[in-house]
């Protein structure tokens, strides 16, 4: 996306925002571009302090099950409403961990934040003015505050976060839900190859502070994989292995020592241990086999369009290894899909980009 579509998505959202928000202030419209485009970067400390101001500012809130949950800024950020938010039970961490994970693929700088300002201000579109006002955004110290006739008629409260995370706000809120009422929460994160899975289960661990196992090291062996293993969906995981090294441990709240296949080296790997803790993320396709997925509390499916796989797989895969993934992993992997009717209505379905 270019800059100047980026600023008409802002335009366009300053449009709606104001026809929602009539009371709406000079600066009000500055602080909405000011997020729209900076986000969260220039709000950002150690976890534990972004923590603490959300707590402060949701004690003093009450929970709101009608209010929308997020609202759009622009292409990359928007803003995650605390009273929608406390009803989901997203906790104040959680929505710390949000935003220390949220980033724009677009880097802007006060001068381009006062620069739209003033074409704002020139417009005579909105309540703002071309004048020297304006030069505080240019001061690294200065953030912007809504005004006191907007804070009177709509009590905003709320954080900016990505717009990455919108489709996974259905997720966060389920995993929010269990997180609460179980000691020990295993997540199942499936898809198909080049889906994104990686990336997400380690978003989720940071935003959630929990481990990830990736299904990709308990694949079979390959003295193991015969024409009858292959033949069974899902036979090229060794789901028994997985159940037994990781996911039983950790439900029982026992150490997790487990032993990674190296494809590679076609063995397994020396012991390790999974550092403790009440969230884990089983990440890749084959983690809702009947073996796994009966002591998950959660499960999550990540679908992606098949043209943004094929160009992530083109992108890392050689030419020998990509022709693998036509002629076998993708054929095994719509098998397993196919017999276990996936995603089915028990699964959180999560469409990413």
């Amino acid at each position: 996306m270019t800059r100047e579509a980026f600023e008409q998505e802002i335009l366009y959202r300053l449009k709606a925002q104001r026809l929602r928000t009539p009371v709406m202030q000079p600066e009000d419209v500055v602080k909405l571009v000011f997020q729209a485009m900076l986000g969260v970067g220039h709000l950002l400390s150690a976890r534990e302090k972004v923590t603490q101001y959300i707590v402060r500012e949701m004690n003093a809130l009450l929970a709101d099950p009608e209010e929308p949950l997020f609202e759009i800024l622009s292409p990359a950020w928007c803003r995650l409403n605390l009273r929608r938010a406390m009803a989901a039970n997203i906790q104040p961490q959680v929505i710390a961990g949000l935003m220390l994970t949220s980033g724009c693929e677009i880097s802007f700088t006060r001068q381009e934040v006062y620069d739209c300002c003033k074409r704002i201000a020139q417009s005579g579109d909105y309540p703002l003015k071309d004048d020297k006002a304006l030069d505080a955004i240019l001061d690294a110290q200065w953030l912007p505050s809504h005004s006191a006739a907007y804070r009177e008629e709509y009590h905003p409260a709320y954080r900016v976060i990505s717009t990455d995370w919108i489709p996974c706000l259905e997720a966060i809120q389920r995993i929010a839900e269990k997180a609460a009422a179980v000691d020990r929460l295993l997540i199942t994160l499936d898809g198909p190859c080049a889906s994104g899975k990686t990336t997400l289960a380690q978003k989720l661990a940071k935003v959630f502070q929990g481990e990830v196992v990736h299904t990709d090291d308990f694949v079979i062996p390959h003295a193991l994989k015969t024409p009858e293993r292959l033949a069974v969906p899902g036979g090229n995981c060794d789901a028994e292995r997985l159940a037994k090294e990781v996911v039983i441990p950790f439900k029982y709240g026992m150490p997790v020592k487990y032993r990674r296949y190296s494809c590679m080296k076609d063995a397994l790997l020396p012991e390790q241990l999974l550092p403790d803790s009440r969230l884990l993320i089983l990440e890749g396709s084959y983690c809702n086999l009947p073996a796994i997925q009966k002591y998950a509390d959660v499960c999550l499916f990540l679908h992606a369009p098949w043209e943004t796989r094929e160009a992530r797989l083109l992108k890392r895969e050689s030419a020998a290894s990509m022709q693998q993934f036509y002629d076998r992993w993708i054929p095994l992997e719509n098998a397993y899909f196919e017999a276990y009717h996936l995603p089915d209505d028990g699964v959180v379905l999560i469409n990413g980009r």
